[in-house]
């Protein structure tokens, strides 16, 4: 027999020590680590929506847009250069009243090539207020886009709330049908000793055996139902969700009347009726700038030739530049102005009324959502009573039936009806949460980020 000394004995430590830590950094580098993701991530990570990229393209096309407009209200330079080459040559017959009949020879009046370029500066002095009413419009519409991305943003954290908190009571209801089915396993075997023995009937036996599929049969459909939820999650975020964290409470107390007042005069929808009405009201005030003259002045530096040098043509002056001013002034219009305006007019008194009517919704919505809330409060204490009143009949029921004193059938079904207790607590609890989150949403979204995203005050 070959004897290892100490030394070898060393080396061959130390070799296995490194193998066993090189394992372990493949291992690591190789193997995905999933991290369950918060609510708060989550709610973070919609900002990778697809639906709300574009929106970002709209806002920025729109802000382009509103910037663009501005230029209206400047100078505008423009440069022009012509070229035309006549088939013949301009000529000018000069003929005498005195004496019928008799004119002198064609007078040539230009070349026949003749170029011509200026270089204009123009500005609108007054408009009736339509340049300003346009821009006006303009920045409204940037406005009015924004707010409808942030709205959008608000719903799709509607949305994200709504599958997380579906996600979390899937696995709880998944939580406790396991442990149902380690349940009915139990009761299995204990019947089958009991049926082994013959002090059990076939039906019996059977009929645990029949629950036991039924559970297992449930535990497929749920785990099938949260993978549907977690791709439909992972699409609207627009990245793979693995598995979710417990739920969070929300920052501050719920305050209904100080929700309602912050919902009626900041969110976004709301704002976006309002930016809306503010637009129809800048395109009345441009109807009534038909009502008002136009003025604009303009400046020229002109020069025309018969060569691309713009030095004349020996027969006018090569120098036409000049100074200018306009005033354009619609004096009748078959009274489609004033239709105009009315029609505008109206729209105004349509949006006010839309938006009153959308306010009183909301504070109508609000306060559903609050009786809502309050009856799942009720709800989840009625359910904790319900799920600890089945703990105490299963343990009873199943007592007397290991004392073949219940039959096969009433123990499982103290076992189905305190999974499905179980499963209503957890449901009712997410369901609370969810309805607390879309309180927050309902009111805005900066009152949801202050309640979950920031620090208590």
């Amino acid at each position: 027999m070959r004897v290892i000394g100490h030394s070898s004995l060393a080396t061959i430590g130390g070799a296995l020590h490194k193998s066993f830590v090189a394992t372990l950094l493949y291992l690591a580098f190789i193997t995905p680590v999933v991290h369950a993701q918060t609510y708060r991530q989550i709610i973070a990570d919609v900002d990778n929506a697809l639906a709300l990229k574009s929106a970002d393209e709209l806002v920025l096309a729109a802000g382009l847009q509103a910037e663009a407009s501005k230029g209206k209200n400047l100078p505008s330079l423009d440069a022009h250069l012509e070229a035309v080459h006549l088939k013949d040559d301009p000529v000018m017959y000069l003929h005498f009243p005195s004496f019928p009949g008799q004119s002198t020879g064609a007078i040539p009046m230009a070349t026949k090539s003749q170029w011509r370029g200026d270089l204009t500066l123009s500005y609108p002095l007054f408009t009736g207020f339509a340049v300003t009413a346009a821009i006006d419009k303009a920045a409204f519409e940037h406005a009015l886009t924004a707010l409808k991305r942030d709205d959008l943003k608000r719903n799709l954290y509607l949305q994200a709330t709504r599958l997380y908190t579906a996600i979390y009571a899937t696995e709880k209801i998944l939580d406790a049908k396991e442990k149902a089915q380690m349940a009915i396993e139990e009761a299995y075997k204990k019947a089958k000793g009991l049926y082994d023995n013959g002090l059990l009937p076939p039906a019996d036996l059977y009929n645990i055996e029949a629950r036991k599929f039924a559970i297992d049969a449930d535990i497929t459909e749920t785990k099938n139902r949260k993978s549907q939820l977690m791709n439909r999650l992972s699409y609207l975020i627009d990245r793979p969700v693995d598995s979710i964290d417990t739920l969070e409470t929300g920052g501050n107390p719920l305050n209904k009347e100080q929700l309602i007042q912050t919902a009626l005069a900041s969110r976004e929808d709301i704002r976006a009726l309002k930016t809306s009405l503010k637009i129809d009201e800048s395109m009345e005030k441009l109807a009534k700038s038909r009502y008002y003259p136009t003025v604009g002045v303009a400046a020229a530096l002109k020069k025309h030739g018969d060569t691309l040098e713009l030095n004349g043509d020996g027969y006018t002056n090569a120098d036409q530049s000049y100074v200018g001013a306009s005033m354009q002034w619609n004096l009748f219009s078959g009274f489609g102005d004033e239709k105009r305006v009315e029609a505008m007019r109206r729209k105004i008194l349509a949006a006010k009324l839309a938006l009153n009517d959308y306010q009183k919704r909301v504070r109508m919505e609000l306060n559903n959502a609050f009786l809502n809330l309050a009856a799942l409060q009720s709800k989840l204490t009625s359910a904790r009573m319900e799920t600890k009143a089945q703990e105490e009949y299963y343990r009873l029921t199943l007592g007397r039936f290991e004392n073949q004193l219940a039959s096969a059938d009433e123990l499982s079904r103290s076992i189905a009806d305190l999974a499905a207790a179980r499963a209503k607590v957890s449901a009712i609890k997410s369901e609370i949460f969810n309805q607390r989150a879309t309180i927050w949403l309902m009111s805005g979204l900066e009152s949801f980020k202050r309640a979950f995203f920031m620090k208590n005050h």
